[in-house]
Order: C-alpha cells, then structure tokens, then sequence
C-alpha cells in the first residue's frame, strides 16, 4: 500500500475521485429532477431555480477555492471539499420532513465544494504531471466525472424502481455523501503531499528524485487581473463558456425532461441514461488517450463539429416525435463527440494557462465563469423549452459552429508548453 501511496499515478487517481463525486452529483441531480417536480409542485421557473441553486453555490465555491487554492494548498482544499459535500448531501436525507428551503440551502453547500473539487483537483494533476502526460494526469478528472455520472445513473434507475417515487430524490442526493467521506478519508490518512504554486518542478516529478515539498505559500502576490494575464484570462473565458454553449449541463441535467418532451417515457428514459453515460465514459478514455498525442486543438476541433451536427438535429427530431431509438442515437452521438473533446480538454486546458503565484486565482477565474454561464442556461432552459422545445438546440448548434472559427483564428496549442507561459 505504502508504495501504491508514493507513486505519481496512484496520487493522481485518488485526487482525482473529486471528479466522480462531482460526476455523482450531476448524475444524481439528473435523476432527482421528475421527483423533485413532483414532490415539491414546482412551475417551470421554480424548477429550474431549484435545479440551478447548486449551480450557483458552484460559483462561490470556485472564487473562493481560487484564494485558498494558492494559500492552504490543492489536497487540503480537496480534503475540505469533500468534507463539506458529505455532510450536505446527507442532511436531507436524515431529516424527518424535507423543506424546500432546506434542500436548497443543502444543495447550494454541495455545489460550492464542487466549486473547490474543480479548481483543486484539476490543479494538482497539473503540477504533479509530467510535461509529455500533462494532458493524461488531468483528464483522470474528466474520467471520474464520466465515472460518477454512470453510477448516479445506475442507482437514480435502481431507486426509482424499488423506492417510493417521492422518495428518489433523497436517495439520490443522500448516497453522495459515500463517496465524498471515501475522498476524505483517502486524503486524509494516505496521502499527506501537498502542492502548491512553489512547488511545480520542471523535471519530471515521475523520474526525478526531488520530492514536491509540502507548502501552502506563495511565492509572491502577483495580481489576475493585471496586462500581462490579459491572453489566458480571454482564453479561460472563451473555453469556459463555449463549453456551456453546448449544451452539455442542459442535455445532462434534463435529459429525463427532453426525452418526456419528445415522447419518451420514464422508464425507458432512465435506461436509456445508464447507456448514454456509459458510452461518454467510454469515449472520455478514448480522448484521454490522444489528448497529449494529438493536442487539444484538434479534439476541440472534431469536438465541436460533430456536437453542431448532432444538436441541429435534436432540434429537429424533437417536435416530430419520431421513434425513440432515433434520440438515443443522436444523444450518444452528441455525449460521444462532447467527452471526445471539451470532456476531456476543458479542465486540461485552464490548468495549463496561468503562471505559478496566480495558478490558482486563474483556475478559480476560469472555474467560475464555467459556472456562472452554466446556471443561467439551466435557470433559463425549462423556461425556453415550455415556449419551444426545438429553439435553444439551434442556438447551441450555432455556437458550436463559431467555436470552430474561434479556435482557428486565437487558440494556441498547449501540448508541450510549460505551465503558465502564455502570460
């Protein structure tokens, strides 16, 4: 166990289960969305309130995880994180009587660790990686999130199918709390390394024989906003929010209710889900794979043309009803394409742009954003979908186009370049 513990790769995987709790919780907020409706009587804009609340606890959680993040070091923040998500996702589920309000504070708790998981996990792949698997390390995260969402899937399907249907969603939010105080526990008492802005090393930390030193300082103070981080601060802003854009958190999250809208029933839904996830996970292991092989241009690339295709004919299939089988071609097409490029560059790409000193503030910057244009879309979605049902996959079909023109004229290649040097 001890020398699983010492080795970079082994580091990496249990750091990197931040993202399965993150994944965990999507996937489970995904199959808590009908029960939920149902259980409080929620109208469109409520609904979607409720579905977004974490979203914005997300955003202060990345702000804040982008100070402490460079202060008390990416593990403890980690560790902290996964603390706070366990102990709020299980309140609702112990309390006798399950208010509104109660849930949504316990929600926004668990969404601002997902802020924390976010900036610190990716961050401490980055800096434990050596350059040429860089791209490899951090996209573990992006795998676990696949990971967590295939199992919130699998269990939001078993719970609906042998629990009470007002029940759901406590189980779903509930059984988070498992592999949060897993993640704790692992940090806790197996890993005691710590990396912070002062500790990234340009030697290879997997052949080297220095050792990351603990360390929660910084070596200066050096300010975000300045002129000199004016590139990767548009550039985190770009990726951020063209990764929203697609519509990924809104196929996602609904993906129940945009199934129901076109015809599709619950029960085949929730199936239909497990194998959705299942085959993103397995195309997020694929884009692993060539992430540092290909570069993060060329996944981006094929990223976002194939997800305009496959939105533009969502929008088309969805108010003709056609047969079921044709939405879930489309669907895993689309969650194919999406974990085959931004899936799996997003978090790559942010943690590769800032320098040491403001790593973290970058990588709470570019978090945050990500965020803030992912609450508004889910605020707004169930509001746009009961005017049209069709209209919004158009605009996201749009967007995926002008992403493409995006990259090609100002994305830079990030593959071989050392952290932070485009400032």
């Amino acid at each position: 166990m001890a020398r699983f513990t010492k080795h970079p790769v082994g580091e990496a995987f249990a750091v990197s289960f931040g993202g399965f709790v993150f994944g965990y919780d999507l996937g489970g907020l995904s199959s808590a969305t009908q029960s939920l409706r149902s259980q409080f009587q929620l109208s469109p804009a409520i609904f979607g309130l409720t579905v977004s609340f974490s979203l914005w606890g997300t955003i202060c959680g990345s702000l804040l995880a982008g100070h402490w993040a460079d202060r008390m070091g990416r593990r403890n923040l980690v560790m902290r994180c996964a603390l706070l998500y366990s102990l709020a996702a299980i309140v609702p589920e112990l309390s006798i009587r399950a208010e509104w309000t109660l849930v949504l504070a316990m929600r926004f708790l668990c969404g601002m660790a997902i802020g924390g998981f976010t900036v610190g996990c990716p961050l401490y792949l980055s800096e434990l990686a050596p350059t040429a698997l860089r791209g490899r390390f951090v996209s573990m995260f992006q795998v676990q999130v696949g990971a967590g969402v295939v199992v919130a899937f699998a269990a939001g399907s078993a719970f609906a199918h042998f629990g009470a249907p007002q029940s759901v969603w406590r189980f779903c939010f509930g059984a988070g709390a498992i592999p949060a105080a897993v993640l704790f526990l692992v940090l806790r008492f197996m890993y005691k390394r710590d990396l912070g802005p002062a500790d990234h090393i340009k030697s290879d930390p997997v052949n080297s024989n220095s050792n990351p030193l603990e360390s929660n300082g910084c070596p200066g103070r050096e300010r975000l906003f300045s002129k000199k981080n004016v590139r990767p601060i548009l550039l985190a802003t770009s990726i951020a929010i063209f990764n929203q854009l697609s519509g990924v958190n809104i196929v996602l999250l609904y993906m129940l209710d945009i199934l129901s809208s076109a015809g599709i029933g619950l029960g085949i839904g929730r199936r239909y889900t497990v194998l959705i996830s299942c085959l993103s996970l397995a195309t997020t292991l694929l884009g692993m794979a060539f992430v540092d092989k290909s570069g993060r241009k060329p996944l981006l690339y094929i990223g976002s043309a194939g997800m305009a295709v496959c939105l533009l004919s969502l929008g088309i299939a969805i108010p003709r009803h056609f047969n079921s089988i044709v939405y879930l071609f489309i669907l895993i097409a689309y969650n194919a394409f999406f974990a085959f490029s931004q899936g799996t560059v997003v978090w790559v790409y942010l943690s590769e742009l800032f320098p040491p000193g403001i790593r973290g503030a970058g990588q709470g910057y570019g978090s945050s954003v990500h965020w803030i244009a992912n609450a508004i879309l889910v605020s707004v979605f169930p509001i746009m979908q009961h005017a049209s049902s069709a209209g919004i996959f158009y605009l996201f079909a749009l967007m995926m186009v002008l992403q493409v023109v995006v990259i090609w004229l100002w994305y830079p290649e990030t593959r071989a370049a050392n952290l932070g040097s485009l400032a």
